[in-house]
């Protein structure tokens, strides 16, 4: 009796155990009420296990404004032009190495051209001192002259050419008479005008001014233009140099009586590289190239006005000396 007792009050201790274990979980569960997660809730009570991950990860990563993107962007194109500006200073530095040595080789080779050349010139006259006007190879030995002339001529324009493209042509500026001037660009082409043969007629006025210039390069500038004009003078035709005031400068002037230069070749006389083809009478080549950079050098102008059938005439100022002296005084004070 009494073990059945014990055991009946055992098992109600059990059963009143398991009674208040399951009033304490349903107390929690009504503590605690599970509810629908709200569409982008981001709770990991919430959303449950699974999603706990993804959704911490995607709430962890800021996100970049518009301001910020744009800071970015300008600090990417900062960079990209640093790079570009280096990347040409590189070549510009390179071109100008480039372009240094160029000058340089054709320096070199033009002067030991010219004396190569100067040797022949000098035979040649020699040789022709010996040799009667109209005797055996007087003319191949003017013919050597002339050509070993032109050669030398051409080498020193090569020279000229290289230093007008790159602003270093030297000039020396000084106060000089025009006269003689013309003198010795005539005397520059005389042993050509006697083969030819032709007329050389100059003209000047008593006013002309002393101008401001490098008196070599002026003389050269004249040669060149009488050059090109016996070049293109029919034998028994006439070249004039002129000399004249115009303003505040000296104009000169060179004409010729050859076959003229159609206007739409006018803008070609000049220029750098000419032609391939260049018509008969459009101009210098290489030489006109150079004594454009000379004249526009000392501050002067120069242009040609020619017709087919009615010579041509190329003109050229230089400013006068007395003009150069008071705006170097003018500057001063």
């Amino acid at each position: 009796m009494a073990g059945v007792t014990r055991k009946k009050a055992g098992k109600n201790a059990t059963d009143g155990a398991e009674s208040a274990h399951g009033r304490t979980l349903r107390g929690r569960a009504s503590a605690v009420p599970l509810r629908a997660p709200k569409r982008g809730s981001t709770s990991v009570a919430a959303s449950g296990p699974r999603s706990a991950g993804p959704a911490t990860l995607r709430a962890r990563v800021p996100r970049r404004s518009k301001v910020d993107s744009e800071r970015h962007a300008s600090r990417g194109d900062a960079a990209e032009r640093e790079r570009l500006e280096e990347q040409c200073q590189r070549l510009e530095r390179r071109a100008e190495a480039a372009e240094r040595m160029l000058r340089e080789t054709v320096s070199t080779i033009s002067h030991d051209l010219r004396n190569s050349l100067s040797v022949i010139v000098v035979s040649a006259r020699m040789l022709m001192r010996s040799i009667p006007q109209d005797g055996p190879g007087r003319r191949q030995l003017e013919a050597i002259t002339r050509a070993s002339d032109e050669i030398n001529q051409l080498a020193q324009d090569l020279v000229d050419a290289m230093s007008i493209e790159s602003g270093s042509l030297k000039i020396g500026k000084g106060a000089h008479e025009v006269e003689p001037i013309l003198d010795r660009a005539i005397e520059l082409v005389a042993p050509t005008v006697a083969l030819k043969p032709l007329e050389i007629a100059k003209e000047m006025p008593h006013d002309v001014p002393p101008i401001a210039c490098d008196r070599d390069r002026i003389v050269q500038v004249i040669a060149n233009l009488l050059g090109n004009a016996l070049r293109f003078t029919p034998k028994g035709g006439r070249i004039t140099v002129r000399a004249e005031t115009s303003g505040t400068d000296a104009r000169f002037s060179i004409a010729d009586t050859g076959p003229g230069i159609p206007s739409e070749l006018h803008p070609l006389l000049f220029a750098r590289h000419a032609p391939a083809r260049r018509p008969m009478g459009q101009g210098m080549g290489l030489a006109a190239f150079v004594t454009k950079g000379i004249v526009e050098a000392h501050g002067g102008t120069i242009w040609v006005e020619s017709s087919p059938g009615h010579g041509s005439t190329f003109f050229f100022t230089i400013p006068a000396a007395g003009l150069s002296v008071r705006s170097a005084e003018a500057e001063r004070a």
